[in-house]
């Protein structure tokens, strides 16, 4: 083991020297002349009216800008490109055991400012959201003549996708204002601090189940959100329809998230999400969120714990719940163990029987993983292990490598 083992530490490690030489390299040759002047970043103020965030860890402040990064058009504004890419691989056991390979994300981003400082745009694609269709069994409606057996109606096969296969995510237009950014368009819901937050600087491969749950979903709507030295806040109302569907009703749901930098890498957030009038027609939902991070040197610790309520077709409320804790500590400048524990209680009223409910179950999830940062989160490597604990259900085990560039 350790002769398989040495070539491999011995491989990173010239890897990575290699990496910081380049990067060291590429600074000096980008230090501006004495006396010359740095180019202006986008949408942002001269360098001596920033200030530094006591709530945001240093490791997530952006680097400064080329000026290449950022294209020239119409007659001042300013276009920046973005990339997301993650390439899986996975191996799951249950009862059986399978593996594949999974193109998780190809974001396509453009961004900018049309008029520097005061009107923004942004559009984000995902084309690994369009999958191949399958086959898939559907009972025949309105049939006629009607079946002999109503209780047995007759079946078709037909070609569906697996999944929602919208591939368009993110579209908005901002108004850029000294306390508040308004925003019109579609773009994330401010619930779940992990589901809020760009999927490119996760801890783990993969949101924790509660996050999922209740968090990452985008809808149509008008927010305004801005972040001062010790506190932000993100409001908005949306049509509560969820991404790219348009409203049929009068009812709206309205967020409002609150954060708190009370000293250097500490944030304190808050959350309540709620559908507004309608509140007991199919699709009312509430959300209240209570979550914390703290990042200081190479230690990480981040937790959230997310209540539910939902009214479906027939009008019966249910109430959910869940959370989870993670922590990491860098052991040095680009590896990164880490562990997660979370819970996900769908119905915190009953005890759910998967064979009734169409497979869900209470579910503990015990996570670990190390993240090598090639080059931060631009080129880094994942390895993950999870254990999915059912209350009524087989245990799942899954092991992921996940590969990513972004920019």
């Amino acid at each position: 083991m350790k002769r398989i083992l040495s070539p491999i530490a011995l491989s990173l490690v010239l890897i990575t020297a290699r990496i910081q030489a380049q990067e060291s390299d590429a600074s000096e040759v980008s230090k501006p002349a004495s006396g010359s002047a740095k180019p202006r970043e986008m949408g942002k103020p001269a360098a001596s009216a920033q200030k530094a965030k006591p709530g945001k860890p240093a490791s997530d402040d952006p680097a400064p800008e080329s000026p290449l990064k950022n294209l020239s058009v119409g007659t001042e504004g300013l276009f920046r490109p973005g990339l997301l890419l993650q390439g899986w691989f996975s191996v799951e056991h249950a009862d059986e055991t399978a593996a594949t390979f999974r193109l998780r994300r190809a974001e396509i981003s453009v961004k900018g400012e049309i008029i520097p400082d005061l009107v923004g745009y942004g559009v984000l694609i995902d084309p690994a959201m369009v999958l191949e269709f399958e086959d898939k069994t559907i009972e025949v409606e309105n049939q006629d003549p009607a079946p002999s057996d109503p209780d047995q109606p007759e079946t078709v096969t037909v070609k569906q996708p697996a999944k929602a296969a919208a591939m368009f995510k993110d579209f908005f237009i901002t108004f850029l204002m000294p306390y508040g950014d308004l925003s019109l368009g579609q773009f994330k819901i401010p619930v779940s601090w992990e589901g809020y937050n760009s999927s490119s600087k996760l801890l783990f491969a993969e949101r924790a189940l509660v996050s999922k749950e209740f968090g990452d979903k985008r809808d149509l709507g008008l927010q305004v959100t801005k972040r001062f030295e010790y506190l932000g806040y993100t409001a908005g109302i949306f049509n509560g329809a969820t991404l790219n569907h348009l409203d049929n009703n009068v009812a709206k749901d309205a967020a409002l998230r609150l954060e708190l930098y009370p000293m250097a890498g500490l944030m304190l957030g808050g959350v309540i999400y709620a559908s507004l009038w309608q509140r007991d027609q199919e699709k009312a939902k509430d959300r209240f969120e209570a979550d914390a991070r703290l990042a200081t040197g190479a230690f990480l610790l981040q937790a959230e714990f997310l209540r539910s309520r939902d009214v479906d077709a027939s009008g019966e409320e249910t109430e959910g719940q869940g959370f989870y804790a993670a922590v990491a500590y860098k052991l040095i400048e680009v590896l990164e163990p880490c562990l997660r524990v979370g819970y996900l209680d769908p119905d915190a009223n009953r005890n759910l029987d998967p064979q009734d409910n169409g497979g869900e179950d209470e579910v503990w999830h015990f996570d670990a993983g190390v993240n090598w940062y090639i080059r931060g989160h631009e080129a880094k490597l994942q390895l993950n292990y999870y254990r999915f604990q059912f209350e009524d259900k087989t245990a799942n085990n899954e092991v992921l490598l996940a590969a990513q560039v972004a920019f």
